[in-house]
C-alpha cells in the first residue's frame, strides 16, 4: 500500500440517494478533495493506458497491446512501475473500474456482454477476497 491512501468504492443506490440527498453532497466534497482528484487523475492514467487493452475474462487475464497475459494486480504492478508515485490500492482499484464499466467491445452481443460481465465479477470479487487475505498475512507477519 502505499501513501497511507485506501480506498473502498462503491457508488450509492438510487434508493440510497432518494433517501438521503446528503449523499450527493458527500460524493460531490469526495470528488473535490485531494482524495478524490487523486483517484480521478489515476482514473485517466489506468485508462489511458489500458485503452488498447483486451480481455480474457474466461483466463482471468488483461491482454496488454505487446501479447502480455496480466492479472488485476500484475496490470497494477506495471501502471505502478510507470507511475510510482501513486498509490498501487488506488491504481489497483481503477483497473477494476476499468474492468467493470470501460471494456464493452462493441461488437460483442448482449448476450456476449452478459457472460462478460459475469465472468469479471466472478473475477473481481476472487480478486478482492485473495487481495484481503494477502494483506492480513502480511500484517500478521509484521506484527
Amino acid at each position: 500500500m502505499g501513501k497511507g491512501w485506501s480506498v473502498e468504492y462503491r457508488l450509492p443506490s438510487v434508493d440510497e440517494i432518494e433517501e438521503d440527498t446528503s449523499l450527493i453532497g458527500d460524493v460531490l466534497a469526495y470528488m473535490n478533495s485531494p482524495e478524490g482528484e487523486l483517484f480521478i487523475e489515476v482514473g485517466d492514467i489506468v485508462s489511458g493506458m489500458l485503452e488498447q487493452a483486451d480481455v480474457d475474462a474466461k483466463e482471468r487475464q488483461i491482454i496488454w497491446d505487446n501479447g502480455d497475459r496480466l492479472s488485476i494486480g500484475a496490470c497494477a504492478q506495471r501502471i505502478a512501475v510507470e507511475h510510482p508515485e501513486y498509490p498501487l490500492d488506488i491504481i489497483a482499484e481503477n483497473v477494476i473500474i476499468w474492468l467493470e464499466s470501460e471494456f464493452a467491445p462493441s461488437t460483442y452481443t448482449p448476450e456476449q456482454l452478459d457472460e462478460l460481465d459475469r465472468l469479471t465479477e466472478a473475477w473481481i470479487r476472487d480478486h478482492k477476497r485473495e487481495a484481503k487475505r494477502a494483506e492480513k498475512g502480511s500484517r500478521t507477519r509484521h506484527s
